[in-house]
């Protein structure tokens, strides 16, 4: 029986321990040493899982500080470098992606060699520490079964590292992984994230007051750090607004191609909301007008949870999503809205009409109504293009969060009990098909539910004042 308590747990939260070191470049009358080894001691004696280091944040002693770390067994995904220069608020940033860690112990654990002394080389003391993959891990406990119509993750990864199989769930192939964090922020419901920092991470720091900046690790200046920007989605970047005004910058690693889309959303908020800044060494973006926007500090898991709020609170683009139907095409099959999660599309029926029904605030942009629409096809090997299925989702970008008739036909009912059969597209469709394929099929045996159909193939057969009787299933 698994234990709640000790397995990675957004509810549980991570007590976090400060060291300041010290040494000839930040000289202290306390303790003061470059060696790993010391370091990798000192780091043990607090005996917690997450610690923040106060030192000097360059090449040099990121160097150092990451032999400490291996050396000392903590993981480190759960040991964050500040420099003593930034002040006390960066170190309340990265106490609360630390408090907030719990993917860390999810990540992949590779086994590495440390700096020896001679005397080990000799004697073949060969010692190895594990060290942890802050590449992207799946997380099944929040996708639950949506892998089996939701192939986002896979359908956005332009490095082809992500399969998903409908049997088993999504699999990441982290010879292939970049760690760009497209498909992170490509999950509605928060299934893919990165060890270091976790999405639990990114809705806590958006609770901060005050403006923030926010980069890469490669990044030297005093920023908020994550892995890349290309993680956060429209979500992500709005809650983050919502306390202040907030700078990305990209120092240009070969991850910063893959921008584009993050870039785009930015710009629309930005256009919206204002207060969002970008920089990198070909693109600058610059700040519009700071607006108030108002959203609930609550407590989030999922970013589909978050998405909820913020469409209730404020008019932002990117944030909620409109359905387009093909009327040539959708047949009013119900597939969409048999499959969709969050009943964001729903059917609703009246004596004579069959309605589909859609509820943006409900919608978290899954695509799994593209996916399971039988009608139309996709493009090639690419999943969920435009205009290729009768059913399209794309961004709004005024927000309307009434519902609304999406598409309407005739309800057909049994002609003998008056049970809902299909709509009249839908029983059109099975009629073509079964005359294509040269089946005998009329209306009076169509336009019947699936008992009656039984009744009178069996009557046209034997006679209409044949007395019909179904077979019994088990348990009746």
């Amino acid at each position: 029986m698994s234990n709640f308590l000790t397995e990675s747990n957004p509810l549980i939260k991570f007590k976090v321990s400060i060291f300041y070191h010290h040494c000839q470049h930040n000289p202290s009358e306390s303790f003061q040493s470059c060696d790993p080894d010391e370091i990798a001691k000192k780091l043990r004696e607090f005996q917690t899982k997450a610690i923040i280091i106060v030192g000097i944040y360059d090449d040099e002693h990121l160097k150092l500080y990451r032999e400490a770390i291996l050396k000392s067994g903590l993981n480190p995904l759960l040991v964050r470098i500040v420099d003593y220069r930034w002040g006390e608020a960066a170190i309340k940033q990265n106490m609360v992606i630390l408090e907030n860690g719990w993917t860390a112990d999810l990540a992949k654990i590779e086994e590495k060699g440390v700096n020896i002394s001679r005397r080990d080389l000799i004697s073949g003391n060969i010692k190895t520490v594990k060290d942890r993959v802050d590449k992207p891990v799946y997380i099944q406990s929040m996708c639950g079964y949506l892998y089996r119509a939701c192939n986002l993750c896979e359908a956005t990864c332009p490095y082809d590292a992500i399969k998903v199989d409908k049997k088993s769930g999504v699999s990441i192939n982290y010879e292939k992984c970049t760690a760009c964090g497209i498909c992170v922020s490509a999950c509605p419901v928060s299934a893919i994230q990165f060890p270091s920092v976790s999405q639990q991470a990114i809705f806590e720091i958006a609770k901060l007051n005050g403006d923030k900046k926010i980069s890469c690790y490669k990044n030297h200046d005093n920023s908020i750090k994550i892995p890349c920007l290309a993680m956060l989605s429209a979500v992500d970047i709005a809650l983050l607004r919502s306390n202040g005004s907030i700078t990305f910058e990209c120092p240009e690693c070969e991850l910063s191609r893959n921008l584009s889309n993050f870039i785009m959303t930015l710009t629309d908020l930005n256009n919206k909301i204002g207060g969002i800044e970008f920089i990198s060494p070909d693109i600058k973006i610059e700040s519009k007008a700071l607006k108030e926007i108002k959203i609930k500090n609550d407590t989030f898991f999922k970013r589909s949870e978050a998405r909820k709020n913020i469409a209730s609170s404020e008019n932002l683009p990117d944030i909620i999503f409109d359905i387009d139907i093909n009327s040539d095409m959708c047949t009013l099959c119900e597939s969409c809205a048999k499959w969709c999660p969050t009943s964001a599309i729903s059917i609703q029926r009246g004596e004579n009409k069959e309605n589909l029904i859609f509820d943006p605030l409900k919608c978290m942009g899954c695509n799994i109504c593209i996916n399971v629409c039988p009608e139309g096809s996709t493009c090639g090997s690419i999943p969920n293009v435009p205009g290729k299925k009768a059913i399209n989702i794309h961004s709004m970008k005024e927000t309307n969060l009434k519902q609304k008739v999406i598409f309407e036909d005739e309800l057909v009912r049994c002609k003998v009990c008056g049970t809902p059969i299909g709509s009249r597209k839908s029983l059109n469709l099975i009629k073509k098909i079964m005359k294509d394929k040269g089946a005998e099929c009329d209306d009076e045996w169509l336009e019947r539910c699936p008992k009656h159909r039984a009744e009178y193939s069996f009557q046209k057969k034997f006679g209409m004042n044949a007395k019909f009787k179904p077979r019994r299933t088990l348990g009746e």
